[in-house]
């Protein structure tokens, strides 16, 4: 009897803990759901993003420093614009949109033309268009609006950018020091990550002034200098720290997104005002075009300033039309933007697209006199960039008009207009136009007599030289030969046209190496 009353004591005891495990379960489980739970940012998966951001800066470690731009832009700027867009996705996945990837995928078709060019100037604008454009998708990724590309945002992204990503980065790592258990040997850690950067800088300070400091530091430089991989190591923790910033602030819960909603603008400038300023620019430029009709389109002008030669002409005539049109897209601008909206109205916006024809036409006759300037004087990257430039503010002009026909956004008007210019920018970048210059002056040469070789060999990129050499033979002595040495000159010892290694590589370069093989007379 007693057995069975101890055992019926165990049965229910045991009933009642497991009753009690079951009834717990559901509220442990809800607790993270509720409600009002704001999950902390410290016990997110930092070791994701730690291992992500190690990868892409042991990758620029890797292929970028103290190389030739090449494959290596691409490969770089694809890593790092996918490892941010992957770890928005994995965190933000209720935000969604296309804006982030879109961002980083342009970055990295710019970046990609690195490959395909060899031209140092093209470098530093696709170095610009890249960190202008990585820039602005860790600072979108906190909140993924189109509306907040304005040009402000654009022109202020790198900067601001940096500002964000120190911080975040300086807070991962504390986070990272967390991982410490003892106290004390944590202290350690964070105490020399504050202390040695700072007695660095001032003992190089203290270095210019004490010459005792100042031998030490030599000796220092010295000894440092024989370790061939910390230059390296420091290009790697520097990158690792920005990597870490940007994915820190794209992931953050708490970012604040840059403030960028437009704030309805002090119209101060009267409706009287505003037409009498649009009206007069407009009708001094009717003005214009109607006394210089006769030769404005046509060749040379029937008369032109004492001394002034036809280069002068069409030169100036360019710059001079050319800040005209400018200008007059951003009169448009500031007379819609803060002029007064009443019943004039409708009266401003004839003079406004009365002026956007105008200007319209002075930039065809711009576009036109460099056309006669290339016929006369060969052709040159400065005046088809100046072409380029030409067809932005014309398409600016006409997204403007579009735009003074409902209420102006500047923000949507510098989208459509800068969407325009990438556009362009890609078509310049992957298109070999030094070589499309160099054939169309040097085929000029039958009809006109004339060839700068000095631009060709010294101005030009490598990009040109396959299509130099290969026309050489269409030349006549002594042109020839002064061309050949020329080029024999500039590419003498090929450390312009040398790639050590595979990362490096280049198009541009590696058909112009074999360009200059060709063109180098092989030794009996």
């Amino acid at each position: 009897m007693q057995a069975d009353e101890a055992a019926d004591i165990l049965y229910s005891t045991k009933y009642l803990m497991l009753r009690s495990s079951w009834s717990i379960l559901p509220i442990m489980h809800r607790q993270p759901q509720g409600p009002g739970h704001v999950p902390d940012p410290t016990t997110q998966p930092a070791g994701r993003l730690w291992a992500t951001a190690a990868a892409v800066a042991a990758l620029g470690a890797w292929v970028m420093f103290d190389a030739r731009p090449g494959l290596n832009w691409l490969l770089w700027t694809g890593a790092a614009a996918t490892g941010l867009t992957a770890l928005h996705r994995g965190r933000h996945a209720q935000r969604g949109g296309t804006l982030v990837p879109s961002l980083g995928a342009a970055a990295t078709l710019i970046a990609g033309a690195a490959t395909i060019t060899a031209s140092e100037v093209l470098h530093v604008v696709i170095c610009a268009a890249v960190v202008v454009l990585l820039a602005m998708q860790m600072l979108l990724a906190v909140d993924p609006s189109p509306r907040r590309i304005t040009a402000r945002f654009a022109a202020t992204a790198p900067p601001v950018a940096l500002f964000r990503a120190v911080p975040h980065a300086l807070r991962r790592a504390a986070e990272a020091t967390e991982q410490i258990r003892s106290t004390r040997a944590r202290a350690w850690v964070r105490g020399l990550a504050l202390t040695l950067p700072v007695l660095l800088v001032f003992a190089l300070l203290l270095a210019e002034a004490d010459p005792t400091f100042a031998r030490w530091r030599d000796a220092a430089d010295a000894f440092f200098s024989s370790w061939e991989f910390l230059p390296r190591v420091i290009f790697f923790t520097a990158l690792l720290g920005l990597v870490v910033g940007a994915y820190g602030y794209a992931l953050s819960d708490n970012a604040a997104p840059l403030a960028t909603t437009d704030r309805e603008p002090v119209r101060w400038l009267g409706a009287t005002e505003r037409v009498m300023l649009l009206a007069a620019v407009t009708a001094l430029l009717w003005l214009f075009l109607a006394l210089q009709l006769g030769y404005l389109f046509g060749s040379q002008p029937r008369a032109t300033a004492p001394g002034m030669t036809f280069a002068e002409y069409a030169r100036r005539g360019f710059a001079e039309l050319s800040i005209v049109a400018s200008a007059s897209v951003v009169l448009i601008l500031f007379a819609e933007h803060f002029g007064q909206r009443d019943r004039h109205v409708r009266l401003a916006q004839l003079v406004a697209y009365a002026l956007v024809v105008a200007v319209l036409l002075l930039l065809a006759s711009a576009v036109h006199r460099v056309l006669l300037y290339e016929a006369a004087y060969g052709f040159t990257t400065a005046r088809l960039y100046a072409q380029a430039y030409m067809m932005v503010v014309a398409a600016a002009l006409v997204l403007l008009a579009v735009e003074v026909a409902r209420t102006l956004d500047t923000g949507r008007l510098f989208r459509r207009t800068a969407a325009v210019a990438a556009v362009l920018l890609v078509g310049l970048l992957y298109w070999n136009h030094d070589a499309w210059i160099a054939r169309r002056n040097i085929d000029r040469f039958a009809s006109a007599g004339q060839l700068d070789i000095a631009y060709l060999t010294g101005e030009l990129s490598p990009d040109a030289l396959p299509v130099i050499v290969d026309k050489l033979a269409s030349l006549p002595e002594p042109t020839r030969a002064d061309l050949r040495a020329a080029l024999q000159k500039r590419y003498a010892t090929g450390a312009t046209l040398a790639t050590t290694h595979w990362f490096e590589w280049n198009l541009s370069r590696t058909r112009a190496r074999a360009a200059q093989t060709a063109m180098t007379p092989v030794s009996p």
